[in-house]
């Protein structure tokens, strides 16, 4: 408790007068001789005790009177535990929220600009010596320094370098990281300031019990930082937003034509008709669409594009621009390959090397059949074979996929060399056959394989009816090709021997195995598992044509390709990726122990090591958080390009209520201000405390009637009783005088 009006609380000592005033009343009494005083020895004998109660009771008041009135007078400050800062130093944690919907344009000014203003102000008013750090929200919150400073001219010239763009703000998760920040803050006086748009996506009421939960974790700290919530936010209502790309995620070869689809979306009431939509390729201007968009609506773009030249290229989407640009405007990396190198392990070659009746022959004839035609035409994948025994980790340098034909098992160095080159993002396709160990595929490869084994099925006997693939929509990329009776019925197959596979089991993790295609017996056909970043896709019978009729088929050709293809797409990390995920990329060895550039999308550029892993150079950088096109220049290669794609649910601008920032405020016992105007007065009274006069007063006016009427009501009371004794003892005077 503080007074702004300190020596004014010495007329509190006023409260004595009454007390002397009491006593000297007191001691002043005369006796007086009165006939009919015995009269009254009974009422007085009687009361004494409840006529005392009163007197302490008024005389309390009385006393009271003087001194609230004093207390009023020296103005008092309540400093509750959240307003300990007064002139002291403090530790000021700012939560800033640094989302793309927070560059939102109204009226030639910016939320963001807004914000970042008025934390800089905030910062420059705190006293010399304050401790503070700046959490910057977007995507769960990261500080702006490493660690909180004491050099507050450090804080804000990183401040003012500081931008908006940066995905979603996560609410809860950047409180919680504001709790655990404060907890390490040495300053007693502490205070927490979060300056967002209270944009309604980022209040979802499935996360207010988390905002709950983080806010009492920071007041249950010491001194129970108080937490203010500055609205910045503007009323922008018209939007419109790419909110995605869709185009094939397989292996995009030279001169291939892929479809590019933008997804549009209107998140405004006004009709916009005839809305330009632009395709740019590596920063040149290709072709240009219209579209209609009402309000309200979504609509969709389809663009075709077939590119030239291999390499790293980037697509760009964009539209009319806005009060939000971060929206209009949708990129993607796409890799194009002038050959997809697909390493062939032959575990039962023929007994020369042109001999075409091994699996491994099959399939090389399936993947490059311009090469296997002699057709002066080029094919996308390029075989290599090998067998079984020569198998090791050097023929895994440049392949993308790896495909084991009848291969009974390896040896575990063999496994080793496969299991890495799984996990960094290679695929594997797995055809069985009559010399697979059903023991070493459910015993060492079950950390590769699908599914295990159960046994074998069918018969190869002459006039037993095999079994079918069964007729169903493919959802697989891979297989999706199939849907279109045009391009070959798999069910036309007819397969006499298969391998059974134990069902697999459905525990919604997205690592579990899945089956792709089945038999018509209802036994998996082609099975799919996810194993680190790479996939394992196994088939349940054989490549060549010992156990069906597959390689006689049209549709045996695509689908091998397809398969090979789809496996070999992940054999390089992903260049389109969300925010908050790291950037590998995968170079030849020889790169390693050398540096790479990476630019961001800022244009700022940084050295990164090329570390040795295995057989290949790798590049990884920490959690990539600003949205944007980064470029990678390896040692002596040529530029891979990747895309930080944020959420676009920041692009629905509608902010909360006023009565629903009310309601927010009042459940989760936080300050709420809208201005500068009202931050400052909610400042004022944290810095310096609430004053109480007004109260004091308020009181001061209670006792007064108080006192004035307790001492009409003691009196009347005294007087009723009075007489009535009297009058009880005359009756009975009368009584004996009779």
């Amino acid at each position: 408790m503080n007074f702004l009006n300190i020596a004014l609380l010495g007329g509190a000592a006023a409260f004595s007068i009454p007390l002397i005033i009491h006593l000297f009343h007191k001691s002043r009494f005369k006796i007086v001789k009165w006939g009919a005083m015995h009269l009254l020895e009974a009422v007085l004998k009687t009361n004494r005790r409840r006529i005392q109660i009163e007197q302490w009771i008024l005389l309390a008041i009385r006393c009271l009177i003087p001194a609230v009135l004093a207390l009023a007078m020296a103005r008092p400050l309540w400093k509750g535990a959240s307003s300990l800062l007064g002139n002291a130093k403090t530790s000021t944690v700012v939560l800033l929220d640094n989302s793309y919907s927070m560059d939102a344009a109204h009226a030639g000014t910016t939320s963001f600009g807004i914000a970042k203003d008025e934390t800089l102000r905030l910062i420059n008013e705190l006293r010399s010596g304050s401790e503070v750090h700046v959490i910057m929200m977007g995507e769960g919150g990261r500080g702006l320094l490493d660690a909180p400073s004491y050099d507050l001219s450090r804080v804000t010239q990183a401040l003012t370098k500081s931008t908006a763009g940066f995905g979603s703000a996560k609410i809860p998760a950047a409180l919680d990281l504001g709790a655990g920040v404060l907890e390490k803050m040495h300053e007693s006086a502490r205070q927490v300031v979060v300056l967002t748009d209270f944009q309604r996506v980022s209040f979802p009421a499935t996360e207010d019990a988390l905002i709950g939960r983080a806010l009492d974790r920071i007041r249950s700290l010491p001194t129970s930082p108080g937490v203010t919530f500055w609205d910045v936010g503007q009323e922008v209502k018209e939007n419109i937003a790419i909110e995605s790309l869709d185009f094939s995620r397989l292996m995009v070869g030279v001169g291939q034509k892929i479809q590019i689809r933008a997804n549009l979306r209107n998140f405004g009431d006004a009709n916009h008709a005839d809305l330009r939509v632009t395709l740019k390729v590596d920063g040149k201007d290709k072709t240009a669409s219209q579209v209609t968009l009402g309000p309200r609506a979504k609509a969709q773009v389809l663009f075709t594009h077939a590119f030239e030249s291999a390499g790293s290229h980037v697509v760009e989407v964009s539209t009319e621009p806005d009060v939000l640009a971060a929206d209009n405007t949708f990129l993607a990396s796409i890799p194009v390959r002038d050959r997809i190198p697909v390493l062939l392990v032959d575990g039962a070659p023929g007994p020369t090397p042109d001999d075409i009746t091994s699996e491994t022959a099959y399939l090389q004839i399936a993947l490059s059949p311009f090469v296997a035609g002699k057709v002066p035409l080029s094919d996308l994948i390029e075989p290599h074979v090998v067998s079984a025994d020569a198998f090791s980790s050097k023929n895994l340098a440049d392949s993308a996929a790896v495909v084991l034909a009848n291969v009974r098992k390896l040896t575990p160095e063999q496994l080793r060399v496969l299991e890495d080159f799984v996990k960094n993002g290679g695929g594997l396709l797995v055809f069985p056959g009559d010399r697979t160990d059903v023991a070493w595929w459910n015993g060492p490869f079950a950390s590769l394989a699908p599914l295990p084994l159960t046994g074998i099925s069918g018969e190869l006997k002459e006039g037993v009816q095999g079994t079918g693939v069964a007729a169903q929509r493919f959802e697989n990329p891979a297989l999706e090709l199939f849907n279109d009776p045009r391009n070959g019925l798999m069910a036309e197959a007819s397969i006499k021997v298969w391998f059974k596979m134990r069902a697999p089991a459905s525990s919604g993790d997205p690592k579990d195995p899945v089956v792709l295609a089945r038999l018509d017996s209802g036994d998996p056909f082609l099975v799919e598992r996810a194993v680190g970043h790479g996939r394992v896709i196994a088939c349940s019978t054989a490549a060549d044509a010992d156990w069906g009729n597959l390689p006689a088929r049209p549709f045996y050709l695509p689908l091998v390709q397809r398969l090979c293809v789809h496996l070999g797409s992940t054999v390089n990390p992903p260049r389109n990726l969300d925010v908050g995920r790291s950037l590998v990329s995968f170079l030849p060895v020889t790169a390693a122990g050398k540096k790479a550039l990476l630019t961001g999308p800022d244009g700022t550029s940084v050295e990164m090591p090329v570390l040795k892993k295995d057989e290949r150079g790798v590049v990884e950088t920490a959690p990539l958080y600003q949205p944007g096109l980064y470029t990678l220049q390896p040692p002596g290669g040529q530029p891979i390009h990747y895309v930080v794609n944020a959420d676009r649910r920041e692009s629905d601008l509608a902010r909360l209520a006023d009565t629903e920032i009310a309601e927010f405020a009042k459940a989760h016992s936080v300050a709420v201000v809208h201005s500068a105007a009202e931050f400052r007065e909610n400042e004022h009274r944290q810095r310096f405390g609430e004053e109480l006069w007004k109260w004091a007063l308020i009181a001061l006016l209670v006792l007064i009637f108080l006192e004035l009427i307790l001492q009409r009501m003691f009196a009347r009371a005294r007087g009723t009783v009075a007489a009535n004794s009297i009058a009880q003892d005359l009756k009975r005077e009368m009584e004996n005088v009779r």
